[in-house]
């Protein structure tokens, strides 16, 4: 229960009782930490865990043992090496807004269809999502897809946003029939070149720890990072931000909730904490095309959890997104 828009007139002792009762995010996120401080050392005891010089010394040693040829043109061997490296991580499904620990090769597009606190809609093409390469056995390469950001009647805000850049480095991993988690860092950086009239012209880099771990059909990822802008920094905060993603395999349909905090990257605001939204979804698939080229899609519904969320972002978004596999 809210007590943002309660009545002066309540009595202080029900006052007292509700905000008992009210759950601090804070909170939300020192428990999903406490999961991963608690659960890593255990993680790499027991079965084999993948670290990057073991996996570059494995790969070499499979290629020199194996009676198959590996190929004699740079992309058969790139092949296998993103096919070995996926064979040594879990394969879990990516959630719409909590960013996956796991190595990936796809094409992604998302579309945010957003209601503002005011009621105007505005709708974003792309969300800084868009091709993901993995280009050695423990990294992958991302770069977007042109993002459009739409808000009818709003000049100002409407426009073509910056490109989105972004490395992920593997540290650890183990399949799901093993230890089945997976243990990375990120940056990713936003461009400059948005030409919505209302976005400072600054880059902004963004530095992540990833970390999923799973039992059976279940998992969940925590990610933990920070935020802070080029140039610019003093008019910028450097907001915690942290996703924690809870997923349910069942077949080919994945149920997931997720907890999202989101800073504002074009708003340079010095006060003010991150948006809160918590999202219920759907990811459907993955359904084979031929081969090795895959695809699955997820739709789920995002709700503001704090009046700051709802003035500094928006109130709630439906999100639909499409992967292709490859």
């Amino acid at each position: 229960m809210s007590l943002q828009g309660a009545s002066p007139f309540l009595p202080a002792r029900i006052a007292a009782r509700s905000r008992r009762r009210a759950i601090s995010p804070g909170l939300l996120f020192l428990v999903a930490a406490g999961w991963v401080l608690a659960l890593l050392p255990r993680c790499v005891l027991g079965d084999p865990v993948f670290y990057p010089g073991e996996e570059i010394a494995a790969q070499d040693l499979v290629e020199s043992m194996s009676d198959q040829d590996p190929g004699t043109s740079w992309f058969e061997r790139w092949r296998r090496m993103t096919a070995e490296t996926k064979e040594r991580q879990t394969n879990w499904m990516t959630p719409l807004v909590t960013t996956t620990s796991r190595l990936e090769q796809r094409i992604r597009y998302d579309v945010y269809d957003e209601t503002k606190g005011n009621g105007n809609k505005e709708y974003n093409f792309g969300a800084g999502k868009g091709v993901s390469l993995i280009v050695t056995p423990t990294d992958e390469f991302t770069f977007s897809l042109p993002n459009y950001i739409d808000e009818p009647g709003v000049p100002a805000s409407t426009g073509w946003a910056g490109e989105v850049l972004q490395w992920r480095h593997r540290i650890m991993s183990s399949p799901e029939n093993q230890k089945n988690y997976v243990f990375s860092v990120q940056l990713s950086a936003l461009t400059p070149t948005a030409v919505i009239p209302n976005t400072s012209n600054h880059w902004i880099w963004t530095p992540s720890l990833l970390f999923g771990k799973g039992w059976g059909n279940f998992n969940f990822i925590v990610n933990l990072g920070s935020q802070w802008a080029d140039g610019d920094n003093s008019k910028l905060s450097a907001p915690i931000i942290w996703n924690v993603a809870f997923e349910y395999r069942i077949g080919r349909i994945t149920p997931c909730l997720e907890i999202n905090s989101q800073p504002s990257i074009s708003g340079f605001v010095p006060t003010g904490s991150p948006g809160l939204f918590v999202l219920p979804e759907l990811l459907i698939g993955r359904f084979t095309i031929k081969e090795d080229i895959r695809y699955y899609f997820g739709i789920g519904y995002q709700i503001a959890l704090e009046h700051s969320s709802i003035e500094e972002k928006y109130a709630n978004a439906l999100i639909v997104k499409f992967h292709l596999l490859f």
